[in-house]
């Protein structure tokens, strides 16, 4: 799950969080939608790097 927050006056972070734990965050964004312009970006290289992957099984 994604969640999006404003760090300091006019900073925003996101940060990808699963059961707890906070997996991957980058911040320093000037605005809400750049930030969420960068973790669909972030998202997009994931979905990159699993089909690279070799199959299991």
């Amino acid at each position: 799950m994604f969640t999006f927050r404003e760090t300091a006056p006019g900073t925003w972070r996101w940060s990808f969080v699963f059961r707890d734990q906070t997996l991957a965050h980058e911040e320093g964004f000037d605005s809400e939608r750049r930030a969420r312009a960068a973790a669909m970006v972030f998202v997009r290289d994931v979905g990159v790097a699993l089909k690279k992957m070799p199959a299991w099984g």
